[in-house]
């Protein structure tokens, strides 16, 4: 009989064929079952407001797991009530999203181009104006800081809901030295009612008369 052709009377050998330890097939399948049980606990049931965390700064919390069996079983089995908004957070984040490419992130904007809004005569003075500047837009040639720009600012009515543009007025009002009062989204939506119907970009004389009181509604 060969011997050599005997698997029984072979020698060692390091080839890469050789079977694998039954020890490490024990582990391996043990780490794979720990990956799939840590995912079925911690999936968040596939729901996109679990790792959506846009909802936060629009006063969106996330619940926890059980929380609505706790809240059932809370006194009146009254619901917690979601975070408020904070207005300047929520006018932070627009501005930097909606304004900044123009008036630069420190609100100084572009010499010659964009004017600052840091310092402007037109964010603190009347609410109602710079609301209107807002939806409707700009036309130069505009005074600013003691500037003359003669751009144009697009409307912003069709993009921006009535709270954000609240808000960013409110945060452009009480950000880089200015310190004129907050605007309510109540005040912007009564300014888009009132004036939603002005046709183009506003321009300086129409503003002023504005502010003034003699501008008058102007049907859609």
């Amino acid at each position: 009989m060969n011997h050599e052709s005997d698997p029984q009377k072979l020698p060692p050998t390091d080839s890469p064929r050789e079977r694998i330890p039954c020890s490490f097939i024990v582990f391996a399948s043990w780490i794979i079952l720990l990956a799939i049980a840590y995912f079925l606990r911690y999936n968040g049931g596939f729901r996109c407001d679990v790792y959506d965390a846009s909802g936060l700064l629009a006063g969106w919390t996330p619940t926890a797991p059980g929380s609505a069996a706790r809240t059932a079983n809370a006194p009146g089995g009254e619901e917690p009530k979601p975070a408020a908004v904070d207005p300047v957070a929520l006018g932070r984040e627009q501005y930097q999203a909606n304004c900044a490419a123009c008036h630069q992130p420190n609100g100084q904007g572009m010499t010659g181009q964009f004017p600052p809004v840091a310092g402007s005569e037109w964010v603190d003075g009347d609410a109602r104006v710079l609301a209107a500047i807002v939806l409707g837009g700009l036309q130069g040639p505009v005074k600013v800081a003691g500037a003359e720009y003669n751009g144009m600012m697009p409307a912003w009515k069709t993009v921006l809901t009535d709270e954000k543009i609240a808000a960013i007025l409110t945060f452009l009002r009480q950000s880089w030295g200015n310190h004129a009062s907050p605007v309510g989204e109540q005040e912007v939506k009564a300014v888009r009612a009132q004036l939603g119907g002005h046709s183009g970009p506003w321009k300086v004389e129409e503003l002023r008369d504005l502010s003034a009181g003699k501008a008058e509604k102007k049907g859609p």
